[in-house]
C-alpha cells in the first residue's frame, strides 16, 4: 500500500497518469485504489489546466487591454466665421435674390427641385449664410486707423496711392471712407490718386454720400475722362438695386453723356442691372436700332450676358449671329454671350451649325468655346463679379 503511494506521488509529479495505470497496477486488490486515486489526480490535473489556460475571449480582451495608449494629436480648431444669414427675397432671370443682414444682396444659381423627399424643395433656398465678405479674409490686417488717416494724408504721392488701395479692406468705416471720397473730389489732387480713389469707393457705394460723390464727378462733364469713365464703372455694384442709378445710367447711354468713353462705362456699368426692364431695354433697342460703334456694341452684348435667361435677349444674339451683314467681332461676341444659354435647343442647334457648316474658322471656333466655355473666360470676357473659396469677393473693377 505504501509502494503504491509512493508509486502514485512519483507519477504526479512527471505528469503522467495513464502511464501509472498501465505499468504499476496489476493485481486486482490495488485496482480499484490505483483506479480511485488515479480518477482524483486527472481531475486535479484537468482544474490546473482549465486554470493555466484561458480561453480565446480572454485572451484577446488581456490583448486589448495591454495595448498601449498613444497620445492622440491636438488639432486646432477652426477660427471662429461670422455668419450672414441672407433671407430670400425673389426669384428673377433663374436666379435666387437674397437680402442680407449686412445690407448685401446676393444672387445665387437656382437649383433643380428636389422630388427625394416627396414634394418638390424648390429652386431656391428660404435663407441661407455666408461668411461675412473680406476680400483678403486669409491675411491679417495691421493699419490702425489713425495710421491709416495719416497715410492717405502723406506728402508723398505714392505713399497716398498706396494708401488709397490699402483702404479697401477699411471703406466701409468713416475713418477711411471720408478721406478717401475727399481725394476724390478734390481737383488739386493727382489724377491716378482720384481714379484709384474711385475704384476704392464702388466698395462703399451703397452709402448715399459715396453715390452722390460719383455722380458728381461724372455729372458736369468737366473732370477728365480716366475720372468719369472709372466713376461711372464704379455705380456698377449699386445698379441692380438702386433704381435711381438705374436712372441715372441708362439716361446717360440714351440721351446725357456725349464722350463715347465714357458712354461705355455707362454701359458696362448696367450689367449689374439688366434683370431690371429699364436697362435691359436700352441696351437692346441699341442694338436693334443704333448706329452705334463697333466697340459700343460689344460692350451692349457683354452687359447682356446675364440677362441671357431672357428669351428677346437671347433671340437677338441669335439674330446678330446669323446676320451675315453684322460686323465679324460683334458676330463673334454675339456666339460668346450664347455661352450663358447654350442649354436651349434652339442655341445648341446654332452653334453646332457653326461648328460644322460654317467657313469662317474664327466664327467656328467661337462657337466650340461657346458651346464648352471656360468659366475663368467668361468671368474675364464679361467681366463678372465672383466669390473666391475664403469666401472673400473679387470685383470686376480689380481686372480694370
Amino acid at each position: 500500500m505504501e509502494d503504491t503511494l509512493m508509486f502514485i506521488e512519483f507519477y504526479r509529479k512527471v505528469n503522467f497518469c495513464q502511464g501509472v495505470l498501465t505499468m504499476i497496477l496489476r493485481s486486482m486488490a490495488f485496482f480499484a485504489l490505483a483506479g480511485m486515486a488515479g480518477q482524483g489526480w486527472c481531475a486535479e490535473m484537468e482544474s490546473l489546466r482549465a486554470q493555466g489556460l484561458p480561453d480565446a475571449g480572454s485572451i484577446l480582451a488581456q490583448i486589448q487591454a495591454q495595448q498601449p495608449h498613444f497620445p492622440q494629436p491636438h488639432f486646432p480648431s477652426a477660427p471662429q466665421t461670422t455668419l450672414d444669414m441672407c433671407v430670400f427675397t425673389e426669384f428673377k432671370n433663374n436666379k435666387c435674390h437674397f437680402k442680407c443682414e449686412s445690407g448685401a444682396t446676393l444672387i445665387e444659381p437656382a437649383v433643380r427641385p428636389d422630388f427625394s423627399s416627396g414634394e418638390p424643395a424648390g429652386a431656391c433656398a428660404t435663407h441661407i449664410f455666408r461668411p461675412v465678405p473680406s476680400p483678403f479674409a486669409q491675411f491679417n490686417k495691421h493699419i490702425d486707423s489713425s495710421d491709416l488717416r495719416d497715410l492717405l494724408r502723406d506728402p508723398n504721392p505714392e505713399v497716398r496711392k498706396a494708401a488709397v488701395k490699402a483702404s479697401r479692406n477699411y471703406i466701409q468705416n468713416s475713418y477711411a471712407q471720408d478721406p478717401v471720397r475727399d481725394m476724390l473730389g478734390n481737383r488739386n489732387e493727382r489724377l491716378d490718386i482720384r481714379v484709384e480713389a474711385a475704384r476704392v469707393l464702388s466698395h462703399a457705394a451703397g452709402y448715399s454720400r459715396v453715390r452722390d460723390e460719383l455722380t458728381e464727378a461724372i455729372r458736369y462733364g468737366n473732370e477728365p475722362r480716366e475720372l468719369r469713365v472709372m466713376a461711372y464703372k464704379a455705380l456698377w455694384s449699386v445698379a441692380g438695386s438702386h433704381s435711381s442709378v438705374q436712372d441715372f445710367l441708362t439716361d446717360a447711354v440714351k440721351y446725357s453723356e456725349k464722350d463715347r468713353e465714357a458712354r461705355r462705362a455707362a454701359i458696362w456699368a448696367l450689367f449689374s442691372a439688366v434683370g431690371n426692364s429699364r436697362p435691359q431695354e436700352t441696351l437692346t433697342d441699341l442694338l436693334k436700332y443704333g448706329n452705334e460703334e463697333e466697340e459700343t456694341r460689344i460692350e451692349a452684348i457683354k452687359s447682356l450676358y446675364n440677362a441671357m435667361g431672357h428669351y428677346r435677349v437671347r433671340d437677338l444674339m441669335m439674330d446678330m449671329v446669323k446676320n451675315s451683314n453684322e460686323r465679324k467681332p460683334v458676330r463673334l461676341a454675339a456666339i460668346k454671350a450664347l455661352s450663358g444659354a447654350n442649354g436651349d435647343s434652339r442655341v445648341k442647334s446654332l452653334l453646332e451649325d457653326i461648328m460644322e457648316r460654317s467657313s469662317d474658322t474664327d466664327l467656328r471656333l467661337a462657337a466650340i468655346g461657346a458651346a464648352s466655355p471656360d468659366p475663368a473666360d467668361i468671368r474675364d470676357y464679361f467681366h463678372l463679379p465672383y466669390k473666391l473659396e475664403n469666401g472673400g469677393f473679387v470685383s470686376p473693377l480689380d481686372r480694370e
